[in-house]
């Protein structure tokens, strides 16, 4: 028996996708768009009468609208110049002046191992310093005395001066500050600063700074 082959038949052909109705529009529309829209000449006088004719004829809608605005004339105008405290980006690095210099003062260390005792119409601050460290050449004291305030500051001892204040607070009394003293001793080891008092008949002072009772926060 011969076994007989059957042709398998060919499979169904698809018909080709119909163009979208809205895809065909929107071509339609660009092509028509690019043919109605005058081309721009390279030269001079034909190309602003083309610009010219399409903002005529579509004006906002037109693609060359945004160039039918008026320039301004320039050529006329005056740079207006100030005074030289403010400076404009273009003029460029200029050297300024500074006005009254910049404070490089060495920062003061100010100390509160001092020593003071009450005698009687006045109180001595003492404040020691490595053996023969205060005399060197090159040490200066520079003292500072006010009704309620005193500081005195130490230099050459160390690189960073250092010296004794009362600080923020106002001292226990007032003093006479042009009887007050700073004096070194013969060991150079020790500074002793001497303050008048203006009231002595007040009694001996029960601390060297007059603290205050602060409402919120206590003693201060």
């Amino acid at each position: 028996l011969k076994a007989s082959i059957s042709a398998c038949p060919p499979p169904p052909c698809r018909p080709s996708a119909a163009p979208s109705p809205k895809r065909s529009s929107l071509a339609r529309a660009a092509m028509a768009e690019a043919e109605a829209e005058p081309a721009v000449a390279a030269d001079g006088k034909d190309a602003d009468n083309k610009v010219a004719e399409s903002i005529a004829a579509k004006g906002t809608n037109s693609y060359y609208f945004a160039h039918a605005g008026k320039k301004d004339d320039l050529t006329g105008a005056t740079r207006i110049e100030g005074d030289g405290s403010l400076q404009l980006a273009s003029d460029g690095m200029t050297k300024l002046d500074v006005v009254g210099g910049v404070d490089l003062a060495p920062k003061v260390r100010w100390r509160e191992d001092y020593a003071w005792g009450d005698e009687n119409g006045k109180v001595k601050i003492y404040l020691d310093f490595p053996e023969g460290s205060l005399g060197k050449p090159e040490v200066k004291v520079v003292p500072v005395f006010e009704e309620l305030k005193f500081e005195v500051v130490v230099h050459g001892v160390t690189a960073e001066p250092q010296g004794v204040t009362n600080g923020t607070h106002r001292l226990f009394g007032k003093i006479v500050t042009d009887k007050c003293t700073c004096r070194i001793n013969s060991s150079k080891t020790r500074l002793t600063v001497t303050l008048f008092k203006a009231e002595p008949e007040e009694g001996a002072w029960a601390t060297l700074k007059k603290h205050q009772i602060n409402q919120h926060t206590g003693w201060s």
